[in-house]
């Protein structure tokens, strides 16, 4: 999973998190504060019935001579207030509907409840709200004992249905949810937009490497801000590029410096000696150890030159003459060359099949290339062996296959054999003369020609190797 992903849903997950303790906690303190503002409403009522008792007549005032004024502003309320003997002295209009059975206090201090009580236990019960569809209703009630002058004189037990209540929190319970839902969709795209734009210097390094590592170490990375961690990140990757790109240059020019001044003498040495050879006067002994001393010039020359081609890796393609070119016209000319080579070994090198392909290449690399790749399947078949050459038509490319039956390269050596200087059996390698260079150089030209190559091979069954470049689109 990308880091941009797992932030993004780090941010979703825990913002969500915060989101939802906060509405619960809303939820919650909203409906513990009504509650509270309801508690305290029913203790003022309980209030105003202990303050109105009458010693005298041992009876409370309002309720003997409010009667009718008082129930109609307690109709909403249930209300029993009892006396010293427990008799019940007044009922409520809603107390003489309905029975809640709320308890005697047990201490001086009002007690609260939460009655709930069904639907079918209070049939004469009305209620007015919009919970009318509800199973069950709910009271809120205290009980208190009434004193005066720190004498008990009663007690009484009052309560509210607080279908209101509800009514508000299932109001309040849907603008939350609706508002958490809309919430989430603004956190999705947020986390996701803040988490792209945090990473965006990240994904900017990400494809200027690839750039970098393809082209040239020409590249900087743009520093967005010097103060944050990309930007410090970006400062010591561009020192390193920097770096890099010096040690490059100090590799390429001595490869280059050492190429050159090695050619002209080993020029001098070939003329020499080939000159000698021409001598009529030298044994014949002489003449061909100076043979053997031009081929190791020879030698010498063609890996020199191989270097100096390989120390031209980052601008390689701006050294290639790119033009028109019927491939299967140079394969003609690469197989007629290589037949002197295969003819030596009574091996057989046969074109199976060349379509006539039209692409864009330099002619001379293209030459190297597949003689090259001719030329080690003639070096590593045994004499009477057998080499093809065919070219086919995969989508847009022209796949040229160069196939032998030779020694066929071991399983464990396939991933690296077209590395610099990397050899299969190097006892073998050195038999045949080669220098590790050969298949690298196939694929530096390869891939300056915007192509792949790939082989397959199994020891002791020969090998494949597969070209393919981009044809020129009619």
């Amino acid at each position: 999973m990308k880091i941009r992903v797992r932030l993004a849903l780090w941010y979703f997950f825990i913002t969500l998190a915060i989101l939802l303790a906060f509405n619960l906690g809303t939820y919650l303190s909203m409906k513990h504060l009504l509650l509270n503002a309801l508690d305290e409403e029913l203790n003022i009522i309980t209030n105003s019935i202990e303050i109105n008792y009458n010693p005298q007549s041992n009876s409370f005032r309002n309720l003997q001579i409010e009667t009718y004024n008082l129930s109609r502003h307690l109709k909403k309320f249930y209300l029993i207030v009892y006396d010293s003997e427990k008799q019940p002295v007044f009922k409520s209009p809603l107390a003489t509907i309905i029975t809640l059975n709320i308890p005697r206090p047990q201490t001086t201090r009002e007690e609260s409840y939460t009655i709930k009580k069904r639907k079918v236990e209070i049939p004469l019960f009305q209620s007015n709200g919009k919970t009318d569809r509800a199973e069950t209703i709910i009271f809120r009630a205290i009980s208190r004992k009434l004193f005066y002058r720190n004498q008990l004189i009663g007690w009484a037990s009052l309560a509210m249905p607080i279908e209101d209540i509800e009514e508000s929190m299932q109001k309040l319970l849907k603008i939350l949810i609706g508002g958490s839902i809309f919430a989430v969709l603004l956190l999705g795209v947020g986390s996701y937009f803040l988490t792209r734009q945090s990473l965006h210097p990240v994904s900017a390094i990400t494809n200027l490497a690839k750039k970098i590592s393809h082209s040239s170490l020409n590249e900087r990375i743009r520093v967005y801000n010097k103060e944050d961690e990309l930007g410090q990140l970006s400062i010591v990757l561009n020192d390193l590029l920097e770096r890099l790109q010096r040690a490059f240059g100090t590799q390429t020019q001595f490869l280059s410096d050492v190429a050159h001044e090695l050619k002209t003498p080993l020029s001098i040495l070939r003329a020499h000696w080939e000159s000698e050879i021409n001598n009529p006067d030298l044994p014949n002994a002489l003449k061909e150890q100076c043979v053997r001393d031009v081929e190791t010039i020879t030698r010498i020359s063609h890996l020199i030159n191989n270097l100096l081609l390989l120390s031209q890796t980052e601008e390689i393609q701006t050294n290639f003459e790119m033009t028109h070119l019927r491939l299967d016209e140079l394969l003609n000319n690469v197989v007629e060359d290589a037949q002197v080579l295969s003819e030596r070994k009574s091996q057989q090198l046969n074109i199976i099949d060349l379509k006539p392909f039209e692409i864009r290449g330099d002619k001379i690399r293209l030459y190297q290339l597949f003689f090259n790749l001719i030329d080690n399947a003639i070096r590593y078949t045994p004499e009477g062996g057998k080499i093809e050459v065919a070219s086919v038509p995969i989508d847009n490319y022209a796949v040229v296959e160069v196939r032998d039956n030779g020694a066929g390269i071991p399983r464990e050596d396939l991933p690296q054999i077209f590395k610099r200087f990397y050899r299969v059996q190097k006892d073998r390698s050195r038999k045949t003369g080669g220098s590790g260079l050969g298949l690298a150089i196939c694929k530096l030209i390869v891939e300056a020609h915007q192509g792949q190559i790939e082989v397959e091979s199994e020891a002791g069954k020969g090998s494949l190797f597969r070209v393919k470049l981009p044809v020129i689109r009619s």
